[in-house]
């Protein structure tokens, strides 16, 4: 087990290398703070960028992912430092702009704005001028928009319209039509980010929300069939429990565990997690 101060070292490193290398040192986005509780900065080197950011089961690139959609679903200032960082751990503007557009239906289309407006910001920092191109096209009839959504959907989750605890209402019929069209049959089917990483997008959104709903089940069950592991769904349960809390990092956690139990699952990958 490492020391205390090795963990802090190896923390010291991680913030450099989500700073971009070469001696510079990611002091997050109110470093002004630290001076007034030193021992925070010292324990959340150790326990986040020491421990968590550094460990094994899933690749930096999803954790930058998982810890960007929190922070612009939260409205936070760090959502600067943290495109910053998903630019430095390789993440394209392009990728962290379809992010973002995920983020509107995850998250509410004001949080999804403050965050692309903040990323306009830094990526001129860098010189850096992107428009992603109009894709999107508006002569499409709605029944081929909603038959591309269900599509999509049924491709990630065979029974799309199994959330539903009760019969749905008509309101909840509508607003089914709505998310396929546009969540399912616009964004989802955008070729700028590959399915994994919207995967991972969508769960980080559904842990900061901290919901113990079936969405969450349906969602965890879709993306161990899309591929990803037990280990790296709960990974992001762990890499989020310090920027959504303990309680909903857990939550969703439990949740995933379930999961993992259940006949379709419980032979996929050894137990022990």
């Amino acid at each position: 087990m490492a020391t205390l101060d090795e963990r802090f070292q190896k923390g010291l490193e991680m913030r450099e290398r989500l700073a971009g290398g070469q001696g510079r040192i990611y002091k997050g986005a109110v470093p002004a703070a630290y001076d007034l509780a030193p021992d925070m900065y010292r324990i959340s080197t150790e326990s986040l960028y020491g421990s968590i950011w550094n460990r094994p089961g899933l690749e930096l690139r999803y954790r930058a992912i998982a810890t960007l959609t929190v922070a612009a679903i939260q409205l936070t200032t760090q959502v600067r430092s943290h495109i910053r960082n998903a630019l430095n751990v390789g993440i394209t503007p392009e990728e962290i702009i379809e992010i973002l557009m995920m983020v509107a239906f995850y998250g509410g289309i004001p949080a999804a704005y403050n965050a692309l407006a903040v990323t306009k910001e830094v990526l001129e920092e860098r010189g850096l001028h992107v428009t992603l191109p109009e894709t999107f096209d508006p002569s499409l009839e709605p029944k081929s928009l909603y038959d591309r959504g269900v599509a999509k959907h049924k491709a990630f989750i065979s029974d799309v319209f199994g959330y539903h605890p009760t019969e749905p209402t008509p309101v909840e019929r509508e607003l089914d039509v709505l998310m396929h069209e546009y969540l399912w049959g616009a964004v989802w089917t955008r070729p700028g980010l590959d399915m994994k990483s919207r995967i991972v997008c969508a769960l980080a959104a559904l842990v900061v929300r901290g919901q113990y709903d079936v969405s969450v089940r349906r969602m965890i069950e879709g993306a161990l069939r899309f591929g990803l592991t037990r280990t790296e769904i709960m990974e992001i349960g762990m890499q989020l429990a310090f920027y959504v809390g303990v309680l909903p990092a857990r939550a969703f956690m439990h949740i995933a565990n379930t999961v993992f139990r259940s006949p379709e699952f419980s032979q996929a990958e050894p137990r022990g997690l």
